[in-house]
C-alpha cells in the first residue's frame, strides 16, 4: 500500500497521507528548439515515444511529485493513451491533430488541451510552439473540479518490482539506443544513475550532446538522469485516423532493461491495453524490475539498443 505505482519505492509518510492522489500525464516536446526542458526532472516516471520526423516526445508522469514549471507542452500522438490508461491517467496536451482528442476520450482516457494562466502558460522567451508550460498543482485541481474520475484507492503499477535480480548480467555502462537515422539516445552511467545524451540530425554538433534541464530562471541546469532504463519496442504502425507514426504497445516483442551497469533482455507481453507488462527472461522466468525511477524508451523493432561495458 505505501509504495509508488510508477518507481516501486517505498513513499513518505508525508506522501501517504494526501493519497488517495490521481496521476497526471504531460506530453513534453523533444525537438532540439525546446531544450532544455523544465520541470521533468521532478516526475515520477518518463516515457520517450518515437513521432514523425525520426523525433521523440515525453510523457511525462507525477503522482506524488510535483513542479510548477513543466514543458515546453505539446500535442498528444496516438500512442499516448495506450501507456497511460492502466494508471487513470488524464493527459495533459497542447492539442492533437484533428480527431485524435475525441478518440482518445473515446477509449475512457480524460484529456485537459491549453488552459489560462496560471495554470499553464506560455514563456516569452521561447517561440511558439515551443513555449507552452505548466503549473503540475494548478492543473490537478482544475481535474478535480471538472470531477474527473480515478482509480480508488489508486492505480496498480505497470510493471513487477522486486529486488531479485540474480539473473541480470553486468554489462552495461554505456547504452546507445537508435530510434531513427536523426535519433539516437545514449545513457552513461555514473555511480549508480545513468546520464542522458542526445544525438540527432537536427543538431549542428556530430558528437553527442549532455541532455540537461534547467530551471525557471535559467540559473540552475543540470543533465539528466535516471536509475532504470527500459527499452520497450513493438510494431511500428500508421495510425488509420491521423496517419502519424504510432507504436503498437498490446501483444509481445523484446524488451530491454537496465540498471546500476547491469542488464537484462526478455519479451514484454501485453493483452490489453487497461492491463501491465508482463516481462520475462529468455528463459521464461519473470524479470522484477528494482524500485527505482525509470525512463521507458517505446520505439519500433527497427530500432537498434547497443552496450559496452
Amino acid at each position: 500500500e505505501k509504495m509508488s505505482p510508477l518507481t516501486g519505492k517505498y513513499i513518505t509518510q508525508e506522501e501517504w497521507l494526501i493519497r488517495p492522489r490521481r496521476v497526471i500525464s504531460f506530453k513534453v516536446d523533444n525537438n532540439i528548439i525546446a531544450r532544455p526542458q523544465s520541470g521533468i526532472e521532478h516526475s515520477d516516471l518518463i516515457f520517450e515515444v518515437l513521432v514523425e520526423g525520426g523525433m521523440t516526445r515525453f510523457l511525462v508522469l507525477f503522482l506524488d511529485s510535483k513542479s510548477d514549471y513543466l514543458g515546453p507542452i505539446r500535442s498528444a500522438r496516438p500512442t499516448d493513451p495506450t501507456l497511460i490508461k492502466h494508471f487513470g491517467s488524464t493527459l495533459v496536451v497542447s492539442g492533437a491533430t484533428a480527431g485524435l482528442i475525441p478518440a482518445i476520450r473515446e477509449i475512457g482516457v480524460q484529456v485537459i488541451e491549453e488552459q489560462r494562466s496560471p495554470s499553464m502558460f506560455r514563456i516569452s522567451t521561447r517561440k511558439a510552439p515551443h513555449n507552452l508550460y505548466a503549473d503540475t498543482e494548478l492543473i490537478r485541481e482544475i481535474i478535480d473540479q471538472k470531477g474527473y474520475l480515478f482509480i480508488q484507492p489508486g492505480p496498480n503499477p505497470l510493471f513487477q518490482f522486486g529486488y531479485d535480480q540474480t539473473n541480470w548480467i553486468a554489462k552495461a555502462s554505456k547504452i546507445s539506443i537508435k530510434y531513427s537515422e536523426e535519433t539516437t539516445v545514449i545513457w552513461k552511467l555514473d555511480s549508480n544513475l545513468y546520464n542522458r545524451f542526445m544525438q540527432d540530425s537536427y543538431s549542428n554538433s556530430d558528437s553527442p550532446e549532455a541532455h540537461n534541464w534547467i530551471s525557471q530562471d535559467n540559473f540552475t541546469t543540470d543533465i539528466l538522469t535516471s536509475e532504470t532504463i527500459i527499452v520497450i519496442q513493438g510494431v511500428q504502425y500508421r495510425d488509420e485516423a491521423t496517419t502519424l507514426p504510432s507504436i503498437l504497445t498490446v501483444g509481445l516483442g523484446p524488451v530491454s532493461i537496465f540498471n546500476n551497469g547491469n542488464m537484462i533482455q526478455g519479451t514484454w507481453r501485453r493483452s490489453d491495453i487497461d492491463d501491465p507488462f508482463d516481462l520475462f527472461d529468455q528463459k521464461g522466468d519473470p524479470i522484477m524490475l528494482p524500485p527505482s525511477k525509470m525512463w521507458i524508451h517505446i520505439m519500433s523493432l527497427d530500432g537498434i539498443v547497443t552496450t559496452t561495458e
